[in-house]
């Protein structure tokens, strides 16, 4: 045969180029039986000698085919077993779970497929999952990206490596591991649903790509080598986001981040700084419209500005910084306690509060958390409550203002106002969370005191480190 194929050759390049097979690396790979998967299989087997490779195989039945299937199952087997490759097969009613769960069958295909994968590589002991993606594959995954509207990550295709997913044949237009195929007489079968033009994968391996490789013979290998440069470019375009993003403070799943600092970025730099935030808050499906939402948020000039997003998603300013956050991270309004004498009790969200009988010292204690209250001025039960309208605090040495007003001036987030507690009888404010006690209720040096001790979790614990 006149220019035979060397698949090894040109998948080991391609792998080298990422580091996908390590020396003595334990490699599994998806083996459905059809041309591609036969190949890689193939190919791995070539490599692994010189490579000191351990290569597994894996199968998983969709059971979509019926007989089919079935067919493709005991083929795999049987091939494993002739040519001494140790195999793990799964399968799931894909139908069944895609009505289930209302998904399509594809996207249900894939997680099982994949998730079984997964599972199989921790059971082997595998530091890599190879799967047979092709040039051609990776052509018509851009197709389809372009026709439902994608930026320049989904322009970029399939990615080469993934975690632990490798795909080594992504260099290789699918002519010739058909070529490859036949040269060593691999057999393989074929899957029928490939032909069902009602899957859009398969419209356009069928009727747009012929076309485009009509207008360009090497379509394939050109893309494939623009795909490259794309990818480069995309991730120079990520690691200038990640130089910001990388200053973002992550804590009970609220990430924020100074908003100037997203402000002074050019929007492609901006858009992507945005979507690892997103990530941090283990959000990743976000809209172009809800991307720019953000960034508008971070370059306006409103300090309490606000968004709601999808999928349970909040955004919003906390003065100079802007902050993103699961509805389940934010904090929850606190709840009234009613407090009948001294004692220690325990609060909402884990906080504390020490009510101890004393005399007030010579300096009275007069800090965010902890008071000297005049024990005489005080009626039990206490409350323990979140503020109301109307409330009113004057500080020490400071003018009589609406907690409202208080919590504007000393820039307390919006969203934390209701999770930050205040202590009242029935004459009124003894004292509110995170500003200080109310000057009129603060104990005389000498004289019967209640000294308060209020203690949020998170001080609690910072003070433990």
């Amino acid at each position: 045969m006149k220019n035979p194929i060397d698949l090894a050759a040109e998948a080991a390049a391609f792998a080298d180029q990422y580091q996908m097979l390590p020396q003595g690396s334990t490699v599994l790979c998806a083996v459905s039986g059809g041309k591609d998967s036969m190949a890689l299989l193939s190919v791995l087997q070539t490599l692994a000698p010189e490579r000191n490779l351990m290569i597994h195989a894996a199968h998983f039945n969709h059971q979509l085919r019926g007989e089919e299937s079935q067919r493709d199952e005991d083929f795999v087997s049987k091939w494993c077993a002739d040519h001494n490759i140790p195999l793990t097969i799964g399968s799931g009613d894909v139908a069944q779970a895609a009505q289930e769960q209302g998904k399509g069958i594809e996207e249900t295909a894939r997680a099982m497929r994949y998730g079984f994968l997964t599972e199989t590589a921790q059971e082997v002991g595998a530091e890599k999952i190879a799967t047979a993606h092709n040039a051609d594959d990776n052509a018509e995954t851009v197709l389809l990206h372009l026709v439902r509207g994608s930026g320049l990550d989904g322009l970029t295709g399939i990615p080469p490596v993934r975690g632990i997913l490798i795909r080594p044949l992504l260099g290789v237009p699918r002519i010739d591991i058909e070529v490859y195929l036949a040269q060593e007489n691999i057999p393989h079968v074929e899957d029928s649903s490939n032909q069902d033009t009602k899957f859009a994968r398969n419209r356009i391996r069928q009727a747009i790509l012929p076309v485009m490789k009509d207008l360009n013979p090497a379509f394939v290998s050109t893309l494939s080598a623009n795909l490259v440069h794309l990818r480069e470019d995309r991730e120079l375009l990520h690691d200038m986001a990640e130089s910001v993003t990388c200053e973002a403070l992550v804590e009970d799943g609220k990430v924020s981040i100074q908003a100037a600092s997203l402000a002074d970025l050019p929007h492609p730099i901006a858009a992507r700084a945005v979507k690892q935030l997103l990530a941090k808050a283990g959000r990743f499906q976000v809209s172009a419209v809800h991307i720019d939402q953000i960034i508008e948020l971070a370059t306006g000039e409103t300090p309490s500005a606000n968004l709601n997003l999808p999928e349970g998603l909040f955004a919003w300013r906390e003065y100079e910084n802007l902050v993103i956050c699961p509805a389940e991270a934010i904090p929850p309004s606190f709840s009234l306690r009613l407090l009948t004498g001294p004692g220690v009790f325990a609060l909402d969200n884990g906080w504390q509060i020490e009510i101890e009988e004393t005399t007030c010292p010579e300096i009275p204690a007069q800090e965010e958390y902890e008071w000297d209250i005049d024990r005489e001025s005080v009626t039990f039960p206490l409350v323990l409550r979140a503020r109301q309208q109307g409330d009113q605090l004057r500080l020490p040495g400071r003018r009589t203002k609406t907690l409202k007003k208080w919590f504007i001036d000393e820039k307390i987030p919006r969203q934390h106002r209701q999770s930050m507690p205040v202590l009242a009888d029935e004459t009124g404010l003894l004292a509110a969370a995170g500003l200080g006690p109310n000057f009129p209720r603060v104990a005389t040096p000498g004289h019967p005191a209640l000294h308060i001790r209020l203690t949020p979790k998170q001080r609690e614990e910072n003070e433990l480190v």
